[in-house]
């Protein structure tokens, strides 16, 4: 069983080994830290949230600060940005389906991007690499989308990449080779139901649920592996991702904390469900701090089966899709 390649991508980036937790724990209170600081002399919202507060000087500290939840974005979230509206690279609408309710708005500077597609390419090294053929049924017209990235992602790591987001998948699957699958729960299962004995090695499923029904029926229709991999626009798309042990997603914890709190903003013990929380820690156009994202979860600390001690996403309720 291969290990996560988060541990080495980690390694690389930051210097950190992942297996020293007391080291990734200080890489991650210095980042708040830094975060906070950084947040609160350049954003409006920010400044008034924390006031004059003191920095946080431990996790327990911070699991103390207040929590921002998404009508915050639709209310002030321009007052959220850290830096000028020339330095956005994307903006990320985000509408409630069936409602008059405003938008949220998620903005991202060019950094912020990259970071994303850092992400993608080490985190989709478990699921294969140069010479594979990769078929992606997410949107990927509109540049930056999560289909544009994933696609620029898999072809740095050489592998030949297509994208499909109609009906087209299933001629192309039944007509030519291929190797990886990328798409939301649903329209895999959908692609899948019309191209069972097509062999496929694995499969990314992201942004909805994936039940364990539907993951025994992709491994039943193409006889592969299946990775699942947690994200929303809000942790900029990505987040999480299986490794080899199916026994949880791997948090990318160099750019991401994630906590389970309750109803009152509290941190919860791992193994507890509750809602998940999210603090970016490396982006700059529109930090997110101690966000509610409105999914519940289970956390998990503990070593896992492919050798890694990256923390885990152990169990998700999805109640945000990723777009």
């Amino acid at each position: 069983m291969k290990r996560t390649p988060l541990d080495e991508w980690i390694f690389q980036k930051h210097g950190i080994r992942t297996d020293d937790r007391q080291a990734v724990a200080s890489y991650q209170l210095e980042r708040i830290r830094e975060l906070i600081g950084y947040a609160r002399s350049r954003s409006p919202f920010y400044r008034q949230l924390y006031g004059g507060a003191a920095l946080p000087a431990s996790m327990e500290a911070f699991s103390r600060f207040p929590t921002v939840h998404a009508g915050d974005l639709t209310a002030r979230g321009y007052q959220m940005l850290c830096v000028s509206q020339s330095e956005i690279a994307r903006i990320v609408t985000l509408r409630t389906s069936g409602t008059t309710q405003a938008p949220k708005r998620v903005y991202f500077t060019r950094d912020d991007v990259d970071l994303t597609l850092d992400f993608f390419e080490n985190g989709m090294k478990t699921l294969g690499g140069s010479g594979d053929r990769a078929l992606i049924l997410f949107p990927a017209k509109a540049p930056e989308s999560v289909g544009d990235l994933l696609s620029e992602a898999l072809r740095r790591l050489g592998m030949t990449v297509c994208c499909e987001e109609g009906d087209g998948a299933v001629r192309r699957l039944l007509c030519e080779p291929v190797d990886i699958v990328c798409g939301s729960a649903s329209r895999l299962l959908g692609v899948a139901s019309g191209t069972r004995g097509v062999p496929i090695r694995a499969v990314l499923s992201s942004s909805e649920p994936l039940s364990e029904d539907g993951r025994a029926a992709l491994q039943s229709a193409w006889r592969c592996r299946v990775f699942d991999h947690f994200g929303m626009t809000e942790t900029g798309y990505g987040g999480a991702v299986e490794c080899e042990a199916h026994e949880g997603m791997h948090i990318r914890e160099n750019d991401l904390y994630f906590e389970v709190i309750d109803g009152d903003g509290r941190r919860l013990p791992d193994g507890t469900p509750g809602e998940l929380a999210v603090t970016t820690l490396t982006r700059r156009g529109m930090p997110l701090i101690r966000y509610r994202t409105g999914d519940r979860a289970v956390l998990s600390g503990e070593d896992c089966p492919c050798g890694s001690r990256l923390r885990r996403i152990l169990k998700v309720e999805r109640m945000t899709p990723c777009r």
